[in-house]
């Protein structure tokens, strides 16, 4: 072909072509140079940590990675707070390292993942625009658990109600309620992960345990200040004065707010000999038995008794088939489990609470709550007809007159069956 001949256009392709071979020459000259340098080595522009690696060998790179680790790990103890208790967790605690194998072969295999022709692009990338490899730690999710469960045992509080005592001059004192805490490590467990799988050791977080306040808190109290009634019943020591002292004991401390009422059933629970009761004397059908339980209803009529007299509300009550020697007749209050119960509402304004006192022969139970409740009324109980037939007032007076006479229920008793 003759040069002459050749077009300008013509001239411009082949010009263009050449330009477009010398560039694809001068590029797969630089790959090859690119991956003969990378041969059994770190690919060029990779980095870990603001520190380039590349060339490292394998080995060269196992004891760099490994060598940051400990670096990281030299780092402060995550720290966890509640008020003023600081709670520490080191790297040994839990067993924290370094992933030192799994960041060699991510840095060694960056640029060796895909097809000849893949590689070999991505390596000549990788050393114009870098790469970076991060290393990530692990550690033991059992011993966390275990460290977070000493935390929890140190913070964890079992609510504890506050209580009245009553003292020997009839005054009464009282003691602070304490607020229950439960520290939930569920949720902390998965929160601290993520800071401890990047080295993050300098974790600084403040513990929120739920509270979980008492039943008798000090609001409660807050107002109490002395005796609104009581009254004492005798008994003879032994199996039945066992269960008199059990029965009884499970109204200490009951506190029964305005306008809630408590019932005896409940909170004494039934009189069973798993439950530590013997058997004693009862009455059955209107005849005299033995039976496991006996004497408690000598608890819920000596209670009976203290409530009228503290101005509370009977709900629920039953007399006896017979009349009963601890308590004149009409003034009795028969319990039996899962049929009968005794039940009393605190219509007060305030509070009130129950303290009871056993010597052995004698059981008092008192109803403490705020004097200025009963606006300066005193309280009498009166019988009135035969002792078969009972009828019962209670006497609301002031300033040695009675200002109400409440009618409150007439019994009929039948005559026992045997003695």
């Amino acid at each position: 072909m003759n040069i002459a001949n050749i077009s300008n256009q013509s001239l411009g392709k082949i010009v263009a072509l050449a330009t477009l071979g010398t560039v694809l020459s001068i590029f797969a000259i630089g790959c090859i140079s690119v991956t003969v340098s990378n041969k059994d080595k770190i690919v060029m522009g990779v980095q870990s940590d603001g520190h380039t690696i590349a060339g490292l060998t394998k080995a060269e790179a196992r004891k760099y990675f490994a060598k940051l680790a400990d670096s990281k790990l030299q780092r402060k103890a995550a720290v966890l707070s509640y008020k003023e208790r600081i709670f520490q967790i080191d790297p040994s605690d839990i067993n924290l390292h370094g992933n030192v194998d799994e960041a060699t072969e991510a840095a060694y295999n960056i640029g060796r993942d895909g097809t000849p022709m893949e590689n070999m692009l991505n390596q000549m990338r990788y050393a114009i625009f870098g790469k970076t490899v991060t290393m990530d730690a692990s550690f033991d999710e059992n011993l966390l658990n275990d460290k977070l469960s000493e935390i929890k045992k140190a913070i964890d509080t079992q609510p504890v109600n506050g209580t009245v005592t009553l003292q020997a001059d009839g005054s009464i004192h009282k003691t602070h309620a304490i607020t229950g805490l439960n520290l939930d490590i569920t949720p902390l467990a998965a929160e601290l992960a993520p800071d401890f799988k990047t080295f993050n050791l300098t974790v600084q977080k403040e513990l929120t345990p739920a509270e979980q306040p008492p039943f008798v808190q000090d609001t409660d109290l807050a107002a109490m200040d002395g005796i609104l009634g009581s009254y004492t019943t005798r008994f003879y020591p032994g199996d039945r004065g066992d269960n008199i002292g059990l029965a009884a004991s499970h109204l200490q401390g009951a506190l029964i707010r305005s306008g809630s009422t408590l019932s005896f059933n409940s909170i004494v629970g039934p009189r069973t000999r798993d439950a530590g009761y013997k058997n004693a004397g009862v009455i059955v059908y209107g005849e005299h038995a033995i039976d496991v339980g006996g004497g408690v209803c000598q608890v819920s009529s000596t209670l009976y008794n203290a409530v009228l007299l503290a101005g509370l509300t009977p709900v629920e009550r039953t007399g006896h088939f017979a009349s009963s020697s601890y308590v004149p007749a009409g003034r009795d209050a028969t319990v039996a489990d899962g049929l009968i119960d005794f039940v009393f509402r605190n219509p007060l304004p305030h509070p009130v609470y129950l303290t009871v006192a056993n010597s052995g022969s004698a059981l008092t139970v008192y109803v403490l709550g705020t004097k200025a409740d009963l606006a300066g009324k005193s309280i009498a109980l009166v019988t009135e007809g035969s002792t078969m037939r009972p009828s019962l007032y209670r006497l609301w007076m002031q300033n040695g007159e009675v200002v109400e006479r409440e009618f409150l229920h007439t019994d009929a008793y039948e005559p026992l069956k045997n003695t």
